[in-house]
């Protein structure tokens, strides 16, 4: 029977055990491990513990080096593969473990009560997993049973992570040995069994040696409740049950979502997050219905992907890309058109995730481009004007060295941006300027420099052997804007020749955009709109008006053309009768039909 003031001690040596305060565990435990004092064996087993514990907290690793290639996914003919990093460990055992383990085989041949025969098992097996001996470390723990020890007096609360640190290195040896069924049910039995120990408030991963401030390097190496979590969801995955793993990968994030410090195993979420925006857009697939229900998921775990990002990197330093930043952005934009995220609230969302990201890669031109396509929709075009105009000047800068590569026969970076995307940007620069900046002359700038580059990399790389050949959707849609800029300077213009001129170069780009692609809506209405106001052609015009409303007849514009050329040629019934079609064909007619009195309703 311990006294009371021993009893204290125990008390005191629990909580710095569950907190992680080695070094005052160590103190207190040599007041017990005097020789021949009640409860000197425990303070033995402690006092070990607290040195294996303060050897590993001096352990210099990198958790993004370590985890640099955790959760992805491969599928092959055999299921599915994920690649699970296991935990950090010291792959040549050193002089300190060596010693330890000595120590714990002296200790044992102590006479042990049942409570410091657990111990000094799974303290043991500890030194040994951590020294890479994980034949010792699996005959250590398989003699303990899969139950939770009942609290004793030594260690009421502590014994809980002990019996997690003992499942997880059992699930761990049976990974080993390919065994994830077993290995899964070992995870899944300690997690639910500390929760059923734990209060509904308390909090299931508690970082111990990672306080805020702390060096990433100086994490512990293994949480051993955040290990089961996640090594559960990966078992389930290499099991190729995916709906099980997604499920238990969602826990794992929201559970480390309410983790102190915040940036504990930051690295490992970044790559888990990552893995379950991968799984989300595997399970949605084509499914219309799926997209609609994982929306605000897929936006919400973009959120957090972000705010991880932002606790792990910084700043770039000079010729740093952030890759991670820049695979964040494509999956962004990816998955907010795969949700048909496109409200002006889910836009602005979108537009916060790129934001940050400008600033964590210092005005990619990767980024920029999504920038500029997002704030177009988005309705802002003062902002993207600014961020086109950056873009642009950034891509230039690029080309130079695009160039030098094709003159020298080299490969070209694969960090810089596509001819073909830097084109399909352009196109949408210049879409901005004539639609809704109203500036022909900024659109016909921009489409010259379009225009000069495809023709450089036509007459640099004329095989296509480094740069793939430009689409003919791709040219057609730089003809389109610089036959409409034509078209619209013609309209201004205030001498005749002039005017003359830049109709003719209208009619010939516009025909070219046509023929070049003739599901381009937008081809057939401004040749349309040309033929209309450059020669008053009305029947030319009313044939190319109706090719594009064909096209999408959603559009009113089109319509709208034709209700004009009706009117024209004073056919005024024709012209009502086209408002009425054109009416039912807009987006709007439900609403408006709805707001209408029964008796004037369509049938």
């Amino acid at each position: 029977m311990l006294s009371s003031r021993h009893q204290s001690v125990l008390k005191e040596i629990d909580a710095a055990r569950c907190v992680g305060s080695w070094s005052t565990a160590s103190a207190l435990a040599a007041k017990l491990a005097k020789h021949g004092s009640p409860g000197h064996v425990f303070g033995s087993i402690v006092s070990s513990e607290a040195e294996l514990e303060e050897y590993l907290a001096k352990v210099e690793w990198s958790p993004q080096e370590h985890w640099s290639d955790d959760g992805i996914m491969q599928r092959s003919s055999n299921g599915v593969r994920v690649t699970a990093r296991y935990p950090m460990n010291i792959s040549s055992s050193p002089k300190q473990l060596e010693a330890l383990e000595k120590r714990l085989q002296k200790i044992g041949k102590h006479t042990l009560s049942d409570e410091e025969a657990y111990q000094l098992s799974v303290v043991t097996a500890k030194v040994y997993f951590y020294g890479s001996k994980f034949e010792q470390c699996q005959a250590a723990v398989d003699s303990l049973a899969t139950t939770i020890p009942d609290e004793g007096a030594m260690s009421p609360v502590y014994v809980r992570q002990l019996y997690m640190a003992q499942m997880v290195m059992r699930g761990i040896t049976a990974e080993m040995h390919g065994d994830m069924d077993t290995a899964h049910s070992m995870y899944d039995t300690a997690l639910v069994t500390l929760k059923e120990r734990l209060s509904s408030q308390a909090a299931l991963v508690v970082p111990r040696g990672s306080a805020a401030g702390a060096e990433k390097s100086h994490e512990e190496l293994v949480n051993w409740a955040e290990e089961a979590l996640y090594r559960r969801a990966m078992a389930s995955l290499a099991q190729d049950n995916i709906d099980r793993g997604a499920d238990e990968l969602a826990v794992y994030i929201r559970v480390m979502d309410n983790v102190t410090p915040a940036t504990f195993r930051v690295f490992r979420r970044l790559r888990a997050n990552r893995l379950h925006m991968q799984l989300e857009r595997q399970s949605i697939g084509t499914d219309s219905s799926a997209a609609t229900q994982a929306k605000e998921r897929v936006m919400a775990s973009h959120r957090r992907q972000m705010a991880l990002l932002k606790a792990t990197y910084a700043f770039p330093r000079a010729n740093e890309a952030h890759a991670e930043v820049l695979a964040e952005v494509d999956g962004a934009a990816r998955d907010w058109e795969l949700v048909r995220a496109f409200s002006r609230v889910e836009s602005l969302r979108l537009l916060e995730v790129l934001y940050e990201a400008v600033f964590l890669t210092f005005n990619s031109p990767q980024v920029l481009r999504h920038l500029v396509h997002v704030l177009v929709r988005f309705g802002d075009y003062h902002e993207a004007r600014l961020a086109f105009v950056t873009y642009r000047e950034l891509v230039e800068r690029q080309l130079e060295r695009v160039k030098k590569a094709l003159g020298s026969g080299s490969k070209i970076d694969s960090g810089l941006e596509s001819v073909n995307n830097i084109l399909r940007t352009v196109v949408v620069g210049a879409r901005l300027f004539l639609v809704h900046l109203d500036s022909a002359h900024d659109c016909l700038s921009v489409v010259h420099f379009a225009n000069d580059l495809i023709d450089d990399v036509e007459a640099r790389d004329p095989d296509h052997q480094i740069i793939p050949p430009v689409p003919e959707t791709i040219r057609a849609q730089v003809a389109l804007w610089k036959g409409a800029a034509h078209g619209r300077l013609a309209q201004r213009s205030r001498e005749p020749s002039n005017r003359a001129d830049h109709h003719c170069a209208a009619l010939q780009l516009l025909r070219q955009a046509a023929e070049l692609n003739p599901q381009l809506y937008e081809a057939h209405y401004f040749l349309a709109l040309e033929l209309a106001l450059g020669t008053r052609d009305i029947a030319a015009a009313t044939a190319a008006a109706k090719k594009a409303a064909a096209l999408d007849a959603t559009r009113l514009d089109a319509w709208h053309l034709l209700v004009l050329l009706s009117t024209a040629r004073k056919d005024y019934a024709k012209a009502l009768q086209i408002c009425e079609v054109a009416m039912r064909q807009s987006v709007w007619w439900p609403a408006y039909n709805e707001s209408q009195p029964d008796a004037n309703k369509s049938e």
